[in-house]
């Protein structure tokens, strides 16, 4: 075996063992459904995991708001040691020497008792607020399975063209191999031979791109759901649902009506405007009297050690209670009501309520602006579908003729009655036909969904 035969087989002999290796490989990925894709992306999408907090954050915003109706509870203590003489003359002078203890604590409680419906207002607000977290959670679920469908079914369909352009790369590659023979022994003339190496090529070429979109719209879909080893993992290419809608999806505004009906984001618009109607009354309440109910505990106990008055110990006449009594025996109890009221606040109440009205308004016009919206994507979705419709039944026939065309020009070619110009182009309205086919199965099952995305489903 000369040098070169050897490197040829030792080339072959690698390039086998690659292969095997990167089909092991597909084999051990694990494999990925649209169901599978969609229940990750769930799981781990960073809008779903943000929405969740931000449901539970309304949720402690809640709870709060409830803590406005209970009664606070305070305590205070301060321990005091006074040691040391003094001087009085004030009338006689008198020189007291002492050493005392002192204790003073108090527990301390309020309620409020009306505040001009500020903390109701606020309640209500923050009962809505949950609401709206709840349904905005809810349509971007919807919007993932949607993304996610949509670069799943991208997927297939560019997996798909990648198949087909297989099969042309196949046909133009055993064509030139024919005709190299065919022009070797002077049966074809050389130029169908080059031209049918450039068509080669660029046959080549475009399963080339193929299959980089491939990759690359894999991992783009795997970044959606994150997952960042896209080798480990593999897509089964199925296209999904490819039957027509039943009867209630003929109607376009019996679909426009269902979705202002039940759509999430419809729906947290109009608990927004409420939510922006309670605001308004919280602001509100600074026109308003506050009333509160304190009540509580407080000591003041005291203990001397000492007492002299002018050289004389006047504890040993003076009655002293114990050390524990004197400090925490001595309570009392206050109750009071406290009534405020700001009559005039340089127009912070009226500015911030006039605010308020402002945004009520924008709120409005947004959530009108959204039924507007909603109302023109589901009837361009449905005119979208039908479209769908009609060309995969025209596809359904593109596919048939050209496949017949590029047969009949086959034979004549073979037979010598007709150029490669022709055959040429009989092949690449082949693959232009087969890729349309695919495109309109692929986007049938795209405006389903897109359909049920816009309806709210």
């Amino acid at each position: 075996m000369n040098r070169k035969n050897y490197i040829i087989l030792l080339f072959g002999l690698l390039l086998g063992v690659s292969t095997v290796s990167a089909q092991t490989d597909s084999a051990n990925a694990t494999p990925l459904t649209l169901d599978d894709c969609i229940r990750i992306g769930l799981e781990k999408s960073t809008e779903i995991l943000k929405s969740n907090n931000s449901v539970k954050l309304t949720g402690v915003q809640l709870m709060a708001a409830y803590g406005q109706f209970l009664p606070d509870l305070g305590f205070g203590a301060n321990y005091t040691f006074n040691g040391g003489k003094t001087l009085y003359t004030t009338t006689v002078p008198t020189l007291v020497d002492s050493r005392q203890n002192v204790l003073n604590y108090q527990l301390i409680s309020s309620i409020n008792l009306f505040n001009g419906f500020n903390d109701y207002s606020a309640l209500k607000a923050a009962t809505l607020n949950k609401s709206a977290a709840e349904l905005n959670i809810e349509r971007v679920r919807q919007s993932i399975i949607f993304d996610i469908s949509q670069s799943y079914l991208q997927i297939i369909l560019d997996s798909r063209i990648v198949e087909y352009a297989k099969q042309n790369l196949k046909t133009s590659t055993d064509r030139e191999g024919q005709l190299k023979a065919l022009t070797d022994v002077g049966r074809k003339a050389m130029s169908d031979y080059y031209q049918q190496q450039a068509q080669t090529s660029n046959d080549k070429l475009f399963l080339i791109q193929s299959e980089e979109k491939v990759k690359n719209d894999k991992v783009l879909l795997l970044r959606k759901i994150r997952i960042s080893e896209p080798d480990k993992y593999r897509i089964v290419e199925t296209i999904g649902d490819t039957v027509p809608f039943g009867p209630d999806y003929q109607n376009v505004d019996n679909l426009v009506s269902k979705a202002l009906g039940q759509r999430p984001d419809l729906k947290s618009a109009d608990v927004q405007l409420k939510i922006a109607d309670w605001n308004i009354k919280q602001y509100q309440s600074g026109y308003y009297p506050k009333l509160n109910l304190n009540f509580g505990l407080v000591s003041n106990g005291g203990y001397l050690d000492r007492l002299y008055v002018n050289g004389v110990n006047d504890l040993a006449t003076m009655p002293q209670e114990p050390l524990g009594q004197a400090l925490f025996g001595q309570v009392y109890g206050t109750v009071g009501l406290g009534l405020s009221w700001k009559i005039f606040d340089k127009l912070a109440t009226k500015s911030t309520v006039d605010a308020y009205r402002i945004y009520r308004s924008n709120t409005e016009i947004d959530r009108d602006d959204l039924k507007v919206q909603v109302s023109a994507d589901i009837r361009q979705a449905f005119n979208d579908y039908v479209a769908a419709l009609q060309q995969i039944e025209t596809s359904d026939r593109g596919l048939y003729a050209a496949r017949q065309s590029y047969e009949t020009v086959k034979g004549r070619y073979d037979v010598g009655s007709t150029d490669f110009i022709t055959l040429s182009n009989a092949q690449a309205v082949l693959l232009q036909a087969e890729v349309n086919r695919v495109q309109a199965l692929v986007k049938l099952s795209l405006q389903k969904k897109v359909i049920d995305y816009f309806a709210g489903n």
